[in-house]
């Protein structure tokens, strides 16, 4: 392990600092709330019936963010759209969207204020008032010359200010350093502390920290004038309103959440400036003295907290919350730089809970307009995954970088990891995830630990690449890794988001899949399916209940676009850098992050030959081809003629693809696992499992495409012809493609942790008392990395058919990732594929929502049902009396039956269902029945067929008994609630 004394040659500005990405978090937050909360404060100010429209839905208001309550909207989309439409309209967008852009605006011209401000308020003068003959000018340029500044700033003095310091603003291109007093007067009697000062404001200048900063300070203020206060004073008014109705019981977890939603964002958006800040003072000392500062120069004293635990827990966070470190800190800071290198807690926890709150902001804007398509998703959460990947990426990469130069053990990331998922988690349960704020947790809170695993995953997963790159890259510096790092990251996260997102959120609020619909659309899916004819064969039957039950899980690989490329990024970022290969001597990386030179770095664990990750993967898929041979061989034996087959036989056969493809990649994984070493354990799991899965695929649509012309192999067909599996599989092939290379991944980091735990306990168990765990020594004749020229070239193919798929799969599925469903899209998906269930409510509560039902167009519909039903009847008296019952003059009825013709489609599911159960069922039969009666009366007239007419007649006469017992019920229950009295 480095001593402090050799830690201190390692040159901070090795790696980027990652300070700006962070900077960008804070912006990004800022503006897309800014929108987000005056949303609720804009919609205050327009006439609205919302809550009409939920109770005519059978929404409890007091539960209207809860997910039954949104399944319930979704199954009800149409009429639930054009209720809204018409009695609450959403606000013109450009009173949302223009909020962000009005905040830009004030922040840009508070900005350019900002100099002219700070030095007003000061009350500066300029350096020519107190330097009459020019020598302190003299000697400002020069120190400005030896930071490497092209021109000395514009220096204004505080002659009032005693303190022996100075400060800079303005922006970047145009600097302001104001000197105050104090300084000037130790000029003479302390130069070191004058020299010391002064360049510690020119590395401020050098390293371009102004504009960031006070761009971020303007864009803050103009945020708590604008929205913030606004915001508090439209919160206030709805909790006046609670307590003066007395519903505190039932909204308390929104209007909570409502309230430490600001609380929570001055905090964060606070203490996340101020680590920066002080980082960044951090980096200011670093380059004083490396332009010859005496850190003495700006040496002070200051107290460490004291006393118990709560008062140092309190000193602590007082130290958090100011913008400049302690001067112990910053002494310690020079003489070992490990802290700009590692990546701490409350950075990464307040990076997630920024990230969550920026998705969940984000998505507000699509969700309020109804613009949701899964690119436009996809597109949203590119934004936070980006900025998250720079924040933690970088210094992962740094905490990386560093241990390798000084020997130090690389860590694991698995801390890092934890903190950043329990802040994603964090920022996600204050904006209330999927819940609208209706609960205080998920109805499935275990679901929430895949967010502590994924954050978890994703910093090992950084953590490993990193150290895999800086143990082969030979450049002069790691910044072009680190950029293709992050680009990698970028897009895992950003699939990650995704999913969570679409799928996550809704299984954490409770979320369940219809097993009947999704039954029917797996039969349907699979090439040439008969779902009227359908085995009864036990096995068989359990086989399509698996499907069913595995289906809604691996819907996320094909709905999210970027999870092809996001996988391949999983695995070709540690490939790329594993077949580089390591050179023998020092890597030129090393030499420039060390400028005393003449130091030899511990070599660490040997990076093994890629082939012990490859070979694994080839044979993973040799396997797989030969159980895919296996496979149609058995299922031959079974094969039905083409006038027998069955739908059930076809979702058999392509479970059989599914479990082989994945079967195989996790036989690669284990023995890559096994094979690769614990430092490259999980880069060789993930290398292996993908490339067993990549040359299944390709197996398997090689067997598909060729499928009946091996006549012991015939499955789907029993002649020859050449047929594409692009072709023959139309919708099952992405879930065969997508879905196994998902779940490769998955398992190559099961494998990986299993392998880790493992091997850490037999460490445990072996490791002699008193004795180190260190790296062992490197021999002269080990060859690392990749030598083989085949090796590379197989590596290569597998990266372009990885790269093949990322590209093609999105493209072929870009009609399904682009689709903004409508109104009648999501009715029919959601009664489908979802389990709709009534949510049991309030007596007081029922006849609320019977009432809006009533008024808002069921008395409408009603009157209209008993109009044509008394207007039939007079009709069929009149031919009764008259003996005139012909069609010629019971044609009359024609415009009444299309009348009930319209009113059947109301019911149907143009306008809400009734939200109480017994009118609900006559509701549901006058659908049925007015349906029915029209299209046959219909029909009977154009046809002249008088029976027909008769049973139309029939028909529609038991619709007008319907709506009779329909209007009878909810008289009653509005009688018996006392409303008309």
């Amino acid at each position: 392990m480095g001593t402090p004394a050799a830690r201190s040659r390692i040159d901070e500005r090795a790696m980027g600092a990652g300070t700006t990405v962070r900077f960008a978090l804070l912006v990004a937050l800022l503006l897309a709330a800014g929108g987000a909360m005056m949303l609720p404060a804009v919609n205050s100010l327009h006439s609205s019936d919302r809550v009409g429209c939920q109770l005519a839905l059978g929404i409890d208001p007091d539960r209207s963010g809860d997910m039954a309550s949104a399944v319930n909207a979704l199954s009800q989309a149409v009429p639930y759209e054009a209720c809204m439409a018409r009695y609450a309209p959403p606000p013109a967008q450009w009173q949302i969207f223009g909020w962000p852009v009005l905040l830009s605006a004030a922040a840009v011209l508070l900005f350019a204020l900002l100099p002219v401000l700070k030095a007003r308020r000061r009350r500066a003068v300029p350096l020519e008032s107190v330097d009459k003959d020019g020598e302190l000018k003299l000697l400002l340029a020069e120190l400005a010359e030896t930071a490497g500044l092209a021109r000395l700033p514009r220096v204004v003095v505080d002659r009032a200010s005693v303190t022996t310091g100075a400060v800079v603003f303005g922006r970047n291109r145009r600097p302001v350093v104001c000197l105050y007093g104090g300084l000037l007067a130790c000029r003479a009697t302390d130069p070191e502390r004058f020299r010391a000062v002064l360049l510690h404001e020119f590395a401020h200048i050098a390293n371009r920290d102004i504009t960031v900063t006070y761009g971020t300070v303007a864009l803050w203020r103009v945020f708590l004038a604008l929205v913030l206060v606004p915001y508090l004073v439209w919160e206030s008014t709805q909790v006046r309103g609670v307590l003066r109705w007395g519903t505190w019981s039932t909204d308390a977890p929104a209007l909570t959440r409502g309230l430490l939603l600001p609380v929570l964002t001055v905090a964060l958006v606070h203490l996340a400036r101020s680590d920066v800040l002080r980082s960044r003072e951090v980096y200011a000392d670093l380059a004083a003295v490396r332009w010859g500062a005496n850190p003495r120069g700006w040496d002070a004293t200051t107290r460490a907290p004291e006393g118990g635990r709560l008062r140092r827990a309190l000193g602590a966070l007082r130290e958090h919350w100011g913008t400049h470190p302690r001067w112990e800190e910053r002494r310690d800071a020079l003489a070992d730089p490990a802290p700009l290198f590692g990546a701490r807690a409350l950075p990464v926890f307040l990076t997630g809970a920024a990230a969550s709150m920026v998705t969940f902001h984000l998505l507000s804007y699509l969700s309020t307009y109804n613009m949701y398509s899964l690119w436009r998703v996809q597109l949203v959460v590119l934004a936070p995954a980006a900025l998250v990947a720079g924040v933690i990426g970088t210094a992962l990469w740094r905490t990386v970088a560093y241990a390798v130069l000084t020997g130090d053990p690389v860590p694991s990331g698995v801390r890092t990891g934890l903190w950043l998922g329990a802040g994603l988690g964090t920022g996600g349960l204050f904006t209330g995830y999927a819940m609208g704020g209706a609960e205080w947790l998920p109805q499935r809170p275990a679901v929430l630990l895949l967010v502590l695993g994924a954050g978890v995953a994703f910093t090992w997963w950084v953590t490993r690449c990193a150290h895999l790159w800086a143990s082969t890259w030979r450049g002069r510096s790691l910044r072009p890794p680190l950029l293709i790092g992050l680009v990698s990251s970028t897009l895992v996260l950003a699939a990650w988001f995704a999913w969570w997102t679409m799928d996550g959120w809704s299984w954490a609020a409770g979320a369940s899949a219809n097993s009947t619909g999704m039954r029917q659309t797996a039969l349907r899916m699979v090439p040439g399916a008969d779902v009227a004819r359908q085995s009864t064969d036990a096995a068989r039957s359990a086989m399509v209940s698996a499907v069913v039950t595995a289906r809604p899980a691996l819907n996320g690989s094909v709905a999210s676009p970027l999870i092809p490329a996001a996988i391949a990024a999983l695995w070709l970022t540690p490939l790329a850098a594993w077949a580089i290969g390591r050179a023998p001597g020092t890597p030129r990386w090393v030499a420039g992050a060390l400028p005393g030179g003449g130091r030899t770095v511990p070599a660490g664990e040997p990076v093994p030959p890629l082939r012990r990750a490859l070979r694994p993967g080839l044979l993973g898929g040799a396997v797989c081809w030969l159980a895919l041979v296996g496979v149609q061989a058995y299922l031959h034996t079974s094969q039905p003629g083409p006038q027998q087959r069955d739908s059930v036989y076809e979702v058999r056969y392509l479970v059989w693809l599914f479990v082989v493809l994945v079967g195989a990649a996790a036989v690669a994984a284990v023995i890559a696992g096994v094979r690769t070493g614990r430092a490259h354990r999980l880069a060789g799991t993930l290398i292996a499992a993908e490339s067993a899965a990549l040359l299944g695929i390709a197996g398997m649509i090689l067997l598909v495409s060729a499928d009946g012309c091996v006549e012991p192999l015939n499955t789907l067909r029993t002649s020859c012809s050449w047929q594409p599996a692009w072709q023959s599989l139309r919708w099952t092939l992405p879930y065969l493609i997508n879905g196994p290379l998902a779940l490769a991944a998955i398992i190559a980091f099961l494998v990986a942790a299993a392998g880790s735990t493992v091997g850490r306990a037999r460490r445990r168990w072996a490791r002699p008392a008193g004795g180190a765990g260190g790296p062992r020594p490197r021999s002269a004749g080990q060859a690392p990395g990749a030598r083989s020229l085949g090796v590379r070239l197989g590596a290569g193919g597998l990266a372009a058919a990885a790269v093949g798929i990322a590209v093609v799969m999105p493209l072929s599925l870009a009609r399904f990732h682009t689709l903004v469903p409508d109104a009648a899209t999501a009715q029919s998906t959601t009664r489908q594929w979802s389990n709709v269930t009534a949510v049991p409510v309030s007596t007081a509560t029922r006849a609320r929502q019977v009432h809006a039902w009533h008024r808002l167009g069921g008395r409408y519909l009603l009157e209209h049902a008993a109009a044509d039903y008394t207007y039939l009847g007079t009709v069929l008296r009149t031919a009764a009396d008259t003996k005139n019952a012909n069609l010629t003059y019971l044609a009359r009825l024609r415009p009444t039956c299309a009348d009930f013709g319209r009113i059947a489609g109301w019911v149907n599911g143009a306008y809400f269902r009734v939200p109480d159960p017994e009118a609900q069922s006559a509701w549901q039969a006058l659908g049925t029945q007015a349906w029915n009666g029209s299209v046959n009366c219909e029909r009977a007239l154009r046809e002249r067929d008088y029976d027909l007419f008769a049973t139309s007649l029939g028909e529609l006469i038991a619709a007008g008994k319907s709506a009779e017992k329909v209007t009878t019920r909810v008289n009653t229950v509005l009688s018996e609630a006392g409303y008309g009295r």
